[in-house]
């Protein structure tokens, strides 16, 4: 007598597409959502007040590098114990604490600077405790978007998350770069009154269940702990160097887009229109995303969106029309945004609950790669010129995207194979 396989759980079941604001319909992601759009504001308007105080106060552009180099490097060190902080503790509370924090040394840094008792060292102390609020806040953000979905809702939420990211970038650095040229201490007013905004947002959340570790551990062994798990997962281990190596070949060329403006399109004022068209792009691709929801074969769309944004990059770094260059940041954002957003859904998918928090924040440590990465581009630009200088630092990390599609079995394969299974029997 033949036997018949029963149909598939319904998890495998073919996912359906929801329209993408599915997760806004959950009250606590409606909250994060402004809480991570006005945090980033927060994050450019420092960025961009802190250069600009730099340079008022040296007019030495060593100085203005060795301030954003002293921030970034410090992420380092604190982000690995931000994520203990968001397995060890509530992860609404550690945002609450963080942003707060955010809010009081942005008001101190606006007082110093309209009270004229603003000095060059007081610029790499707020580098550093601007660095310290932001690694922990991200950490936990960036898992409490998975506590506040589920799994048919996580892709759009991410997608979703990261759109308000793009919008900050967009919008935020605009606004911090007018008010910081009509009054510098102005604009850290001004990151003061967002981060506030965010503040409250984060407040209205609920708390959320989350599987903690354990509280009585010492804070280095569970840092040590989650990288241990973390290089013990062949896919886990694959999934942050692909987050980790573009941030290191790849996006230190946002840095030298005045040089782009200037001397390859010969017009300076496009400087920010090159700097938003890798973003506008990005909300694009990351719209097309949150429309068409929980998708399949993550990881090979991942990988074939990383291959095209790459690859676009190479044709901007070919133009000398500022026209075709704009299409082709533009262009290479609707894949980035995709590719990057769809990383984190694979990557926090594989992670195991109690270590959500660690996990994220080694993939923002991958993030925070971008300043160590600007010198070894710099060096290139030098010594091959501008255009080339970038295609040789992207094109390598194209020909890392293409081994990992050669031989990263243990990320394409599993996911295949889970499909596969996922098909009902005959």
């Amino acid at each position: 007598m033949a036997v018949v396989a029963p149909p598939p759980p319904p998890q495998d079941a073919a996912p359906t597409k929801q329209g993408p604001f599915i997760s806004f319909r959950e009250r606590d992601f409606r909250w994060l959502w402004i809480g991570t759009i006005t945090v980033g504001f927060g994050q450019w308007g420092q960025q961009i007040g802190l250069n600009y105080l730099v340079y008022i106060l040296t007019d030495d552009a060593v100085q203005m590098g060795a301030v954003t180099f002293v921030g970034g490097f410090g992420a380092l060190f604190v982000t690995p114990y931000a994520g203990v902080l968001a397995d060890r503790y509530s992860r609404r509370k550690v945002m609450i604490l963080s942003t707060w924090l955010g809010v009081a040394q942005a008001a101190v840094l606006a007082a110093l600077v309209l009270t004229d008792l603003i000095e060059v060292w007081h610029a790499y102390v707020f580098a550093v405790l601007t660095t310290f609020t932001q690694a922990i806040n991200q950490p936990a953000r960036q898992a409490y978007v998975h506590d506040v979905s589920t799994p048919e809702t996580f892709s759009n939420a991410i997608a979703l998350n990261s759109i308000a990211q793009n919008l900050s970038r967009i919008v935020g650095p605009p606004i911090a770069g007018i008010i910081a040229v009509w009054n510098v201490g102005a604009c850290f007013l001004f990151v003061a009154a967002v981060r506030g905004v965010s503040l409250v947002a984060t407040w209205l959340m609920r708390e959320r269940p989350q599987e903690k570790a354990g509280a009585g551990r010492n804070p280095t062994r569970q840092v040590l702990d989650g990288f241990a798990y973390l290089l013990a997962e062949p896919r886990l281990r694959l999934l942050l160097a692909i987050n980790a190596v573009p941030a290191l070949l790849v996006y230190p060329y946002m840095n030298f887009m005045p040089i782009f403006a200037d001397e390859v399109f010969h017009e300076e004022r496009a400087y920010g229109f090159l700097v938003a068209m890798i973003a506008v792009g990005s909300i694009i691709g990351l719209s097309i995303l949150a429309w068409f929801g929980d998708i399949r074969r993550k990881t090979q769309i991942m990988l074939g969106c990383f291959v095209a944004y790459l690859v676009l990059l190479l044709v901007f770094s070919r133009q000398d029309t500022l026209a075709f260059g704009l299409v082709a940041l533009a262009s290479a954002g609707v894949f980035h945004g995709t590719a990057l957003a769809l990383n984190n859904v694979v990557f926090q998918g594989e992670l195991r609950p109690d270590m959500r928090g660690r996990g994220m924040a080694a993939w923002q440590i991958g993030m925070s790669l971008m300043p160590l990465g600007g010198l070894p581009m710099g060096l290139l630009i030098d010594r091959f010129g501008t255009q080339d200088g970038v295609a040789i630092s992207h094109a390598m990390c194209l020909a890392f995207f293409v081994l990992v599609i050669l031989l990263g079995r243990s990320l394409t394969h599993a996911e295949a194979a889970a499909a596969a299974e996922a098909q009902p029997a005959v």
